[in-house]
């Protein structure tokens, strides 16, 4: 059904909704929503916690103010309940300025702040005749309302297709399609949303197990390239400098079985940071090359690649070549020169490897390193160079047990749950608001001895609601503070050129404090830096958290880990807890599904159309393990209902190369 049959949407706007890949009726009641404002349970002022969203019923207690600063203005309003008052903000919104009354009451929705005086940006100021109001992906042109309006009128007009038969929905207690899609839309309270979202969820990870077992089925009919193995290993570990633990001597002997069988390799190494994920992919590579193949490494960032190339170069010598977008118009065309003569059989390198100038003489293996950091199409591209090649794929992202299913149903799973003898835990410690002071002191004093620092910060500039928490002002803080110092700055902002200088800088010593945001995560290896001090560590996820800890301890000396948090409620406090007693990644990763969602690893839902998208937000453990059995049911017993299921699994199959984790 054509979105123009309903009343208020003509050809303008439907144009507008098809920029947000709504087509058509059936597609706008897919639309879900990329998130809820619960008002069902207004939190007293007082108890507000700093970062997190939330509800308060407030009453207005002086007139709206107006800012204007540079162009932009800023819009106040001074409210308060009975424990406390609140400012409200709304920057660049001043027709925000005639909707407030003194004595009005309202319900305003949004992220608190409270590090000096308690407020929240841009809320939301909902109706009490809907404590529970989707939000919806948007584009200029078309308004939240106008989404709402239209989903109204398509739930009127168009009944939804269950796809589940009613026996299945009956096993696992499911509500039907059209009552999850009415309530996902419209929810009548916290429970119908549960049970709508679950529903939904379990529907859309049904279609992706069975889309997933076909593909698998598919690989292992395709044939690959079958690599001689034989003395490989023996002849690998003479050569390594270091005796490899008992989980890197599995997953070798895993990968050798791969790249020896006849069907291609797709196979995923996941360990936590420093467990010897790169011996093991230079393993890999010493297979491909003895048997007269190309092998290419991909790396999420240019940094990373160099410390690859370093590290491969001895080993590979001049078969080695790196490849990078900075490179200069002459080297990048030597270096294609050579990959294409083979005269390079091992080359490292960024997004550049997948340029269509970038043509390989005999491509054998592909690794794509810190595998979260690259989406299934991303790898598809570079498989594309030779389509027998072996794939491995690696990430140090501790992905929760429950979630492998999903993450890498299409891929082989290897763990290496083992961490070289010797290594010293990093220790964790929690820093409240009030000791920050010290904390700076502290560094000082350490830094004075020839220690190193990596302090990670949320953002790059300096933000209204976010003080003393950017690369630039906690720069400028530490300059004046620590005049003694040398510190640095690093963001995504710098030129590969910038940040490649400032590393080789900081690994040489010559910084002792790096302020910089998460771009440190991935793979910058600095043994001589045993302290990290993370700014604002309650808004980030553990998971994260657990990666950025994972940068230090890296040699014989103690290290220390400092969570810094803005907010020192209960909440924030309790959830950091997890990191003060655990150094076990998939522990913290299960504990992050439990706290966060599974959109912790997978990303914010940013297209509202996708299958995939909108199951990652909603999916959980439980809900996996019974979608797994149905699958396996559907799968063996071949009936018109779930034959069906599969036909639709494999239309729907195409939209998986969207998965990205961010």
């Amino acid at each position: 059904m054509n979105l123009t049959e309903l009343k208020g949407i003509g050809q303008k706007r439907a144009g507008l909704f098809a920029d947000l890949g709504v087509f058509c009726v059936e597609d706008l009641l897919d639309f879900l929503p990329v998130a809820y404002m619960d008002c069902t349970r207004p939190v007293p002022v007082a108890e507000l916690e700093d970062g997190l969203p939330a509800c308060v019923a407030v009453t207005v207690t002086s007139p709206p103010t107006v800012y204007y600063r540079k162009g932009l203005s800023t819009v106040t309003v001074r409210a308060r309940d009975e424990s406390g008052a609140i400012s409200l903000y709304w920057f660049n919104q001043p027709y925000r300025r005639t909707q407030f009354t003194v004595g009005q009451t309202l319900l305003a929705y949004g992220t608190a702040r409270v590090t000096t005086r308690r407020g929240m940006a841009n809320p939301h100021i909902v109706s009490g005749a809907q404590p529970i109001v989707p939000l919806y992906r948007t584009c200029k042109g078309i308004t939240q309302p106008a989404i709402r309006a239209a989903i109204a009128q398509a739930l009127e007009t168009r009944a939804a297709e269950d796809l589940l038969p009613e026996q299945m929905r009956t096993r696992y207690d499911l509500i039907s399609r059209s009552d999850a899609l009415f309530h996902a839309h419209f929810p009548s309270g916290s429970d119908s949303l549960q049970n709508a979202l679950r529903r939904l969820a379990f529907e859309r990870a049904l279609l992706y197990f069975l889309a997933v077992a076909e593909q698998r089925q598919e690989r292992k009919r395709h044939i690959g390239l079958s690599f001689a193995t034989d003395g490989c290993l023996d002849d690998f570990l003479v050569r390594l400098p270091f005796a490899p633990t008992n989980a890197q001597l599995r997953v070798m002997n895993e990968i050798a079985a791969d790249m020896a069988a006849p069907s291609p390799m797709n196979r995923l190494i996941q360990g936590d940071v420093g467990c010897g994920k790169t011996a093991v992919a230079l393993y890999a590579l010493t297979i491909a090359t003895r048997n007269g193949k190309q092998g290419v490494l991909m790396a999420p960032t240019e940094i990373l690649a160099r410390q690859h190339f370093e590290s491969l170069l001895p080993w590979f010598g001049d078969g080695c070549a790196l490849l990078l977008g900075s490179q200069d118009t002459a080297a990048r065309k030597e270096t294609q020169r050579r990959i294409q003569s083979g005269e390079a059989a091992v080359v490292i390198g960024t997004h550049a490897v997948l340029s269509e100038g970038t043509v390989f003489a005999d491509l054998g293996l592909v690794i794509a390193d810190e595998q979260h950091r690259f989406g299934v199409a991303q790898r598809a591209r570079l498989l594309h160079k030779s389509a027998r090649a072996d794939m491995l794929v690696m990430s140090a992202t501790p992905i929760p047990r429950t979630l492998f299913m999903v993450l890498y149903g299409d891929l082989d799973v290897s763990v290496i749950d083992e961490l070289p003898p010797g290594r010293l835990p990093v220790k964790t410690r929690y820093v409240p608001p009030n000791k920050r002071a010290d904390m700076i002191a502290y560094l000082g004093e350490q830094t004075a001895k020839g220690a190193q620092c990596y302090l990670v910060c949320p953002c790059i500039e300096p933000s209204e609601m976010m003080e003393g928490l950017s690369v630039q002002e906690v720069y400028a803080e530490l300059e004046k503070k620590l005049p003694k110092t040398t510190v640095g700055q690093m963001h995504g902002r710098l030129s590969e050129r910038e940040k490649t200088e400032i590393m080789r800088a900081f690994a040489a010593g010559e910084i002792g404090i790096l302020v910089c945001t998460t771009v440190i995560e991935v793979g910058v290896h600095v043994p001589t830096a045993n302290i990290m001090v993370i700014e604002g560590a309650d808004r980030f996820g553990l998971a994260t958290l657990h990666q950025l800890r994972g940068r230090i301890g890296r040699g014989a000396d103690q290290a220390f880990c400092f969570l810094l948090s803005q907010s020192n409620g209960k909440t924030s406090r309790d959830r950091l807890s997890v990191l003060l007693t655990c150094s076990d990644g998939f522990a913290i990763a299960e504990k992050d599904l439990t706290l966060r969602g599974a959109g912790e690893y997978y990303g914010k839902r940013q297209h509202g159309t996708s299958l995939w998208e909108s199951l990652l937000a909603d999916v959980s453990g439980e809900l996996l393990q019974k979608v797994s059995a149905a699958a396996e049911e559907i799968l063996v017993i071949p009936n018109i209902g779930n034959n069906e299921l599969l036909r639709r699994a494999r239309q729907a199959a195409g939209d998986m190369t969207r998965i990205a984790m961010n």
